[in-house]
């Protein structure tokens, strides 16, 4: 958030005004002791050693006097002050958080995970600063993983990243107790508004797609190079559609005057098959054969249950 000053600059500048804008970020960050403040203005370069802690209740009485309510640091509150309340909250109306769900809705189902993880900070970010509680509580719900341990998210993609093979004890819905599965880390997707590690299971010799909430701990980590994994190659013709609607794993090998061959590479059969319905009447399977053979009875196997 800060960077030290250099000497030289400081004396272009209020070194009070400074202290106090320095006290006010820590602050709206997290409670801080006496004692932390001195330490992060020291390691800054704007509190030599030698000045009393004295300077510093006069920068938080300052405040005060400006605005902010900050309470006293004694045994309730950890000996930590505390921000409560400061005139730089912003202002944001239940119309203007409306229009932000409703621009939201529309680009979280299309987005990535980095993408999406941008704006759970956003949203973070923005509740911290807002002055409504009320408002605060329906920015912290707007994110997409305000039930998911963020930070397991960020270590998931960094092994997938880095091809690291995962120890975890994973909690199946149909089985009784937790089980404990080898991974090779490929991929952390979010799909109909849940998060799923797409993995190689070592064991099993088999693609599969695990719910992070069921994910109960992770054991170890170990480098997974030499593993082979295949992936379920599909080409088709696809018309009427928009270049960026296309993956990261899917590829134009040739454009038509009419629509465009498509190479798709994707986690297991299950994953192509739905991807490839998803396009509608606008797809045509080319190979592999099979593969064409089970979309066809896939279509059969729907229409039949809707004339049903």
């Amino acid at each position: 958030m800060f960077k030290p000053a250099e000497k030289a600059e400081l004396n272009q500048i209020s070194l009070t005004g400074m202290r106090g804008l320095v006290i006010i970020g820590l602050l709206m960050e997290a409670p801080r002791t006496l004692e932390e403040i001195r330490a992060k203005l020291i390691e800054l370069n704007i509190l030599e050693q030698e000045h009393s802690n004295d300077i510093l209740r006069i920068d938080l009485n300052t405040l005060r006097a400006m605005g902010c309510e900050i309470t006293h640091a004694n045994a309730k509150t950890n000996f930590k002050y505390v921000l409560l309340k400061h005139p730089f909250s912003l202002n944001i109306t239940e119309e203007e958080i409306g229009t932000i769900k409703k621009s939201f809705k529309k680009i979280k189902d299309s987005a990535n995970i980095s993408l999406l993880l941008g704006y759970d900070a956003l949203f973070k970010k923005l509740a911290n600063y807002a002055g409504n509680d009320t408002i605060k509580e329906e920015l912290y719900g707007l994110s997409a993983f305000k039930s998911y341990n963020i930070e397991l998210i960020k270590q998931l993609m960094e092994d997938c990243k880095n091809n690291i093979v995962i120890t975890l004890k994973y909690k199946n819905p149909s089985a009784e107790a937790e089980s404990v599965k080898e991974i090779l880390a490929q991929k952390v997707v979010f799909q109909n508004d849940k998060v799923y590690l797409y993995g190689y299971d070592i064991n099993k010799k088999d693609a599969v797609i695990l719910n992070l909430l069921r994910i109960r701990a992770i054991l170890s980590r170990a480098q997974g190079n030499g593993i082979e994994v295949k992936s379920v190659c599909v080409k088709y013709f696809l018309k009427s559609f928009g270049v960026n609607i296309l993956e990261e794993n899917e590829t134009i090998i040739e454009t038509r005057s009419d629509g465009y061959i498509i190479e798709g590479r994707y986690h297991n059969e299950f994953v192509a098959v739905q991807r490839v319905l998803s396009f509608g009447a606008n797809c045509t399977v080319l190979e592999p054969a099979d593969f064409r053979e089970k979309i066809i009875q896939k279509l059969k196997s729907m229409r039949k249950n809707y004339n049903d």
